[in-house]
């Protein structure tokens, strides 16, 4: 009895993705690029007319779309594991309130900061359509933190399917999120309360938790993450690949090396950048084993370009190894052309480049 969901990351299929796993549903993801577009191509237009996520397919083929719609459909179909009050109740009623509110005034908010061009015919009018976007998104978050009682959750001491919608567009808003996180203590506390669930802790940390510098102490554990993240190209390549033999401690001392973390402290990912001969390098990312496959690792490049073209870069490089052809495909698809082969240091390596926009 498996459930199909096509979603991205941080898209409004995260909260059917925490949903489903309070459920203790068996889920089976499919990635759609929104960076790439492929909500738009034929073959997921064949799945959703609509071409946006999330789309959600029960085990009996029926189609759900609609973020509020979904978390609707799960809590009829999963009534044991309590996604909303019992029917009828007074806090069954705040929870239908404040769920149609976010869908029905944030969405559109955010749509108008995500595509502001799309809601003006006059290019030039576009700016303040995002400017307008952006308080009005900053508007409706104050007005719902004003609003909810004693936490920890949004219902009080319940978790409920609003608090899934709460964490994940609240991570919408204004890019990181950093003035709802400012201005919203209410907001904040049910983040942190839904963020702790055994069924989003590790959506939150692959998504939303905070992409940091590696601090002194941890150069052992980033160790032992490439380690476990590199052991299974040890056959492929034939040779302990270059990244699980560097020096993390130099790294790190250097402010080369970026980390994310889980709740409990444990890395999950790890980033290592840097800049030399004129250029930005990306020059290593790992992620735990759990975390493989599932966004931390695109999340993390993403990082690093962000980064290059904040140090006013315009392209960022990198290298894998020339059997590593999984990897090249990803980058490949990711925008990055090669631009070379060669040894170096005893490695066959194939170098890329990715051209920044803006």
């Amino acid at each position: 009895m498996t459930w199909t969901l096509f979603g991205d990351w941080n898209s409004g299929a995260t909260i059917l993705e925490i949903l489903l796993n309070e459920a203790g549903a068996d889920v089976a993801f499919r990635p759609v690029s929104i960076a790439r577009d492929q909500q738009l191509s034929p073959s997921f237009a064949a799945i959703n007319p609509m071409q946006r996520l999330p789309a959600l397919v029960a085990p009996d083929g029926t189609l759900v779309t609609e973020s509020l719609a979904g978390m609707l459909v799960l809590a009829e179909h999963f009534p044991d594991a309590r996604l909303l009050p019992p029917a009828a109740t007074p806090a069954r009623a705040t929870a239908l309130r404040w769920m149609a509110f976010l869908a029905g005034e944030l969405y559109g908010a955010v749509g108008r900061f995500d595509y502001p061009e799309r809601y003006t015919t006059d290019p030039a009018g576009a700016p303040a359509v995002r400017e307008s976007a952006v308080a009005e998104t900053r508007r409706l978050w104050a007005l719902l933190d004003r609003h909810l009682g004693a936490g920890p959750y949004a219902l009080g001491e319940t978790f409920s399917a609003l608090d899934a919608q709460i964490l994940v567009m609240s991570r919408w808003s204004n890019g990181p999120a950093v003035w709802v996180d400012a201005h919203c203590p209410r907001i904040v506390e049910v983040v942190r309360a839904t963020a702790a669930r055994p069924s989003a802790a590790a959506i939150w940390t692959r998504n939303y938790a905070p992409i940091r510098p590696a601090r002194t102490d941890e150069a052992d554990a980033v160790a032992s993450l490439v380690e476990a993240a590199y052991a299974p190209w040890v056959a492929v390549v034939g040779q302990r690949p270059g990244p699980m033999d560097d020096d993390y401690a130099a790294r790190i001392a250097r402010g080369e090396a970026h980390v994310v973390a889980e709740p409990s402290g444990a890395l999950a990912g790890l980033v290592v950048i840097e800049e030399k001969g004129g250029a930005f390098w990306l020059d290593n990312v790992a992620t735990a084993p759990a975390y493989a496959g599932k966004g931390l690792g695109r999340r993390l490049i993403r990082f690093a370009e962000a980064e290059a073209r904040r140090r006013g870069h315009g392209a960022i490089r990198l290298y894998t190894h020339q059997r590593m052809e999984r990897n090249i495909a990803l980058y490949q698809g990711l925008g990055y052309a090669e631009i070379g082969r060669g040894v170096e240091h005893g490695f066959a390596r194939v170098f890329m480049e990715k051209r920044l926009a803006g």
